[in-house]
């Protein structure tokens, strides 16, 4: 659904990034459920329903409210800004080295 959206919005070229979909509220979502165990079945569960949809395995499990998994995903976010940002000046490398190359 959320792709759908993307792939509308301009050209369409952010369905493409890399994508990680955030589940919050996982304490409000399993809070009356004491066993850990059977938390983290109804996880797995959730997980592979959202993972067939997602169509990738990027899933990330945060309570902000308890300030679970929030600098997982921060530090995970950085390093996909700083991937992508790399990616981006290597290909402007290789655009500006194909530039000075063409003999006019």
């Amino acid at each position: 659904m959320v792709n759908d959206e993307l792939k509308r919005y301009g050209s369409g070229s952010l369905a493409n990034k890399p994508q990680v979909v955030i589940v919050n509220k996982i304490d409000a979502a399993f809070g009356e459920i004491e066993e850990e165990e059977i938390v983290n079945e109804k996880k797995m569960e959730l997980a592979n329903q959202m993972k067939e949809e997602m169509g990738h395995t990027r899933l990330m499990w945060v309570s902000a409210k308890e300030k679970d998994g929030v600098d997982d995903l921060m530090t995970r976010m950085a390093s996909y800004v700083g991937k992508m940002k790399e990616e981006e000046e290597e290909k402007q490398r290789e655009i500006d080295a194909a530039d000075a190359t063409t003999v006019v």
